[in-house]
């Protein structure tokens, strides 16, 4: 690190001679480590990125000094580099006979030209796009209404296509996810209809945070219906807007692939000229098998979660009651509404507490499926005065009033009149969304301020807000514009998550709660299916019941998770319970525990070498008399997330809790088939090829578990382009793991043999 410090303070210094220098010198320190037998993965592009010397050419603070200083000193140090590879060069007396420079180093600084080359040209003709565009020169409340009416109006269209699919014989819940839909910014790319909604909610979210950053600090106190120029939102047949909204897209999907370089997921993969003449970048992944761990995580998340929906057959009949008050309520507030109105007022809307009860079992299947999918742990916790299962309740009751309105809408709308789009939204006054949260559901009228403020993106001091999360964005001091396709969309494990991230609340305790679940589950034995609620002692199997902790070899103390016996077999498992990622800012964060969890394996091993009377003396398994050879010690990291299934760092496997505990506690695989209201399901395979569980066929198993099969299979590595909008953006295309087909269907093909 001390080059990294001095280039960073040369830089700070604008000495550009001192820069290259030592970044030389950070070359070739990695070029002899190369030459020493050490395996090169990018590392210097890595470290220059990971110590931020090289700036982000799309940050706010970002120069057009920083450009032209970075692109400077790489340039030199490429072309000191290249001097020295030349055939004719002498090299014997400073380096010695035949030096050379590893051409892997030089392509690693080749990639930081082209990308600081990329960005900051494309960041430029961006943020000169957003400024000029006549949509943006409109007033705050018009933008923000239109941009907001633009993603109801579209959640409509699709809840239409939604009904037309769900009318099948037969659903998996992944239908949303495969690619087979066009992109409206590029020809022949498809996408699906998941990954179109969650773009185009991320260039909503771009747009709010950037028309906050321009008038958040001057929001007025309130705003009237009359204040508002309707004529200017219109949505639909406005180039402008459509070209205001693409940009904003554009800027995600840059965003996205700089976090993508800078992380270690993407580097160059080809410069070259489209066909229009403009400089088109190719990004390509850079290590296959942890981006496509990264993208089965988050497929195998999505199933999870319409699996659930799928199979909770309760939910038929809360959707049922809803279904019958929504309506009743939805004409209870068209008759408060003045004629002629423009916008449904909530003010006068104060329906029997029970019916409005019943109206929030629309979201009680997705309170279940947080209640299924989030830790106990967290959902029991209080986080600064706020009860986190309350904010379910909370949740519900947005979702009830939001689609109250959508229902009362429908009366209006007429899709050849735009103007009669805008009685699918509603300006609320905060406090009277909070005094109705305290009146249905009996809490204070404080507690209720409080609670609704977690679901508030606030214009000012909202750094950690974001529209997945909070979907009630204000549009003066004391309003917020109800919308039920943004609260509808509302995730809330990533909301109640970052309520711990937020107000850096200690969850030690969740770690140690998954470790005795884990330890429950595995102690049990094993099903012969989801439908076997019986359970019997897994043969070949021995699991230590006994707390293992003593002074180790080294002089410090040691402790171990979980040790187990499988044949001839040790495996030492490490538990790490982490949260969710949702980017790779949460990802890399992640990182930390997975290697503090091999760091700790493989102190575990010595130890066993070093200490094994004592390790023998305190386990409750039968252990030979000599230690076990390395061979012979199978070392597991194993996490509560989905994102580093199936991984291997040296000689630990990484995987998750559902994987791992599949192999052992539950080795049959079942065939479940929803139709209409029918559910069979059908044992069709075990994972136990000798009848019970053998070492090495567990090793291969963690390197391509069931749980992942259906995924690896359906998915295909394709090429996603950034929209083009002008001759002076470039662009950028990036590699990218996309469901080809239904993994749920691939997953029956392979059952089925």
């Amino acid at each position: 690190m001390d080059k990294i410090d001095e280039m960073k303070a040369a830089y700070a210094n604008n000495d550009i001679r001192k820069c290259v220098l030592a970044l030389f010198w950070l070359m070739i320190s990695y070029n002899a480590d190369i030459k020493a037998g050490q395996e090169y993965d990018h590392d210097l592009k890595h470290i220059l990125f990971k110590t931020n010397f090289i700036h982000n050419p799309i940050g706010m603070k970002y120069t057009k000094e920083d450009y032209e200083k970075t692109i400077t000193i790489i340039w030199k140090a490429i072309n000191i580099a290249k001097t020295i590879n030349a055939p004719d060069v002498n090299t014997s007396k400073v380096f010695g006979e035949g030096f050379t420079i590893d051409k892997r180093i030089i392509k690693d600084l080749i990639t930081i030209v082209a990308y600081t080359e990329c960005f900051y040209r494309i960041n430029d003709a961006n943020t000169k796009r957003m400024d000029e565009c006549e949509t943006g020169k409109l007033p705050f409340a018009e933008q923000l209404i239109s941009i907001i009416l633009f993603h109801q109006d579209q959640d409509r269209l699709v809840r239409k296509n939604y009904q037309e699919l769900s009318s099948q014989d037969y659903l998996t819940g992944m239908e949303f996810s495969v690619a087979d839909r066009p992109v409206n910014y590029y020809e022949d790319v498809k996408s699906s209809v998941s990954d179109n909604f969650e773009t185009m909610l991320e260039g909503i979210d771009q747009l709010v945070n950037y028309l906050y950053y321009r008038f958040g600090k001057n929001l007025k106190e309130r705003i009237e219906v009359t204040d508002i120029e309707l004529q200017l939102i219109h949505p639909y047949e406005n180039a402008e807007f459509e070209r205001y909204f693409y940009t904003a897209v554009q800027r995600y999907l840059i965003c996205r692939v700089e976090e993508s370089i800078r992380y270690g997921y993407y580097t160059l993969g080809s410069i070259e000229k489209s066909k229009e003449g403009i400089p088109a970048y190719g990004f390509s992944i850079e290590n296959d098998g942890k981006y496509k761990a990264r993208r089965m995580g988050v497929f195998r998340r999505e199933y999870q979660v319409r699996k659930n929906v799928l199979m909770d057959f309760q939910n038929k009949e809360d959707m049922d009651t809803a279904n019958k008050i929504i309506p009743v309520l939805a004409d209870e507030l068209v008759k408060l509404q003045k004629e002629d109105f423009v916008l449904f007022d909530f003010d006068k809307f104060y329906p029997e507490k029970e019916m409005i009860l019943e109206a929030e079992k629309v979201a009680i299947a997705k309170e279940r499926i947080v209640e299924y999918l989030t830790k106990d742990y967290y959902l029991n916790c209080e986080v600064k005065g706020i009860k986190v299962h309350d904010m379910l309740n909370a949740n519900k009751f947005l979702n009830a009033l939001s689609e109250i309105l959508i229902a009362a809408s429908q009366k209006y709308i007429d899709d050849k009149r735009q103007e009669t789009l805008l009685k699918e939204i509603s300006i609320v006054d905060i406090s009277y969304l909070s005094k109705e949260l305290a009146r249905i559901h009996d809490w204070d009228i404080k507690y209720a301020e409080k609670l609704l403020d977690r679901f508030i993106f606030h214009e000012k001091n909202n750094r950690d807000d974001d529209v997945f999360a909070q979907p009630l964005l204000k549009i003066s001091q004391t309003q917020v514009i109800v919308s039920q396709a943004l609260i509808d969309q509302v995730n809330l494990d990533r909301a109640i998550e970052r309520q711990f991230i937020r107000y850096k609340k200690n969850v030690a305790e969740v770690g140690h709660a998954f470790e005795a679940e884990f330890l429950y589950k595995l102690g049990k034995g094993y099903s012969k299916g989801i439908t076997d609620l019986k359970y019997r002692e897994i043969p070949n199997f021995q699991l230590n019941t006994e707390k293992v902790k003593y002074q180790a070899f080294d002089g410090k103390e040691i402790e171990f998770d979980v040790i187990s016996i499988l044949g001839e077999y040790l495996i030492l498992t490490e538990l790490k319970s982490i949260m969710t990622s949702y980017d790779l800012n949460d990802l890399e964060e992640r990182k930390k525990n997975i290697k503090e969890a091999v760091e700790q394996l493989q102190r575990r091993k010595e130890s066993v070498k070093y200490d094994w009377d004592i390790f023998k003396k305190l386990t409750s398994v039968e252990l030979p008399d000599e230690p076990y050879d390395e061979d012979h010690i199978i070392l597991v990291a194993c996490t509560d997330a989905y994102d580093y299934t199936p991984l291997k760092s040296d000689d630990v496997f990484i995987t998750d809790d559902s994987s791992y505990l599949k192999y052992f506690t539950n080795p049959y695989i079942d065939k479940v088939e929803t139709q209409k209201d029918l559910l069979t399901i059908e044992n069709v395979k075990n994972l136990w090829k000798c009848g019970y569980p053998e070492a090495k066929e567990f090793m291969e198993y963690l390197m391509n578990p069931v749980s992942i099969l259906p995924f690896d299979k359906a998915m295909k590595r394709t090429w996603i382009p950034a929209p083009v909008i002008d001759e002076n953006d470039c662009a950028i295309f990036c590699e990218e793991y996309v469901l080809d087909e239904d993994p749920v269907k691939e997953a029956m093909k392979l059952v089925n043999g």
